[in-house]
This record gives structure tokens, C-alpha cells and sequence, in this order.
């Protein structure tokens, strides 16, 4: 397996969250648990920096977080109310589940290169 960047982890988890936003369905920790396991495998990889990716990655993240709710104003093709919400739990869910995958791989040995 292949690594992935950061770029490409927001890309996918913002796929996912609108995904889970949309649907209203009450399954936000499986499809967290499915996204995280999706891309495990990559963040995990043996070449990676897990210190500094997870930095640059919960960057982000938060910064995701931050501009969903600086969303004041509706705007056209932009969550709101109940959709913009769950996109909010979605990319905060996913934070803390890589956060704790990847304090696990740091915990078991695979310190930074």
C-alpha cells in the first residue's frame, strides 16, 4: 500500500462527511470507523513521520471545523442547520478516532523516522 497526504485524507473525509450529512441516518461512528480504517493502512505506513503528519492532519481538521462554523450566513451550495452540523460531529468524530490510531502506532514502537 501506497502512502497519502493530508490533502488527499481532507479531500475524501469531506466526500465522506457531506455523504453522512445527507443521508440522516445515526450511523456516524461506523461510517467514522470505516473511513479511519480506509486510510489506516497509508497513514500507517512504515515511511511516515506519524508526528508530523498527524500535526499537519489535525491542522486541518480543525481548521474543516473552524470554517463549517464560521458559516453565519447560508449560502448557496453550503450546508446549513441539521446538514452543516453533522458535517461538524463527522470531521470532529474523525480527528479523534486518527488521533487515537495513531497514538496507538507512536505507543507500540513506530516512533517517527
Amino acid at each position: 500500500m501506497s502512502t497519502i497526504s493530508v490533502g488527499e485524507i481532507m479531500e475524501l473525509a469531506a466526500e465522506q462527511a457531506a455523504r453522512y450529512a445527507g443521508s440522516g441516518t445515526p450511523d456516524l461512528d461506523e461510517r467514522v470507523e470505516a473511513f479511519v480504517d480506509g486510510v489506516a493502512e497509508a497513514v500507517e505506513h512504515p515511511t511516515v513521520n506519524v508526528e508530523r503528519f498527524a500535526d499537519s492532519l489535525f491542522e486541518r481538521l480543525d481548521s474543516a471545523i473552524i470554517r463549517l462554523e464560521a458559516c453565519a450566513e447560508p449560502r448557496r451550495g453550503h450546508p446549513e442547520g441539521d446538514e452543516l452540523q453533522r458535517q461538524k460531529v463527522f470531521f470532529a468524530a474523525v480527528a479523534d478516532r486518527l488521533s487515537a490510531r495513531m497514538q496507538q502506532r507512536l505507543d507500540a514502537g513506530g516512533a517517527p523516522q
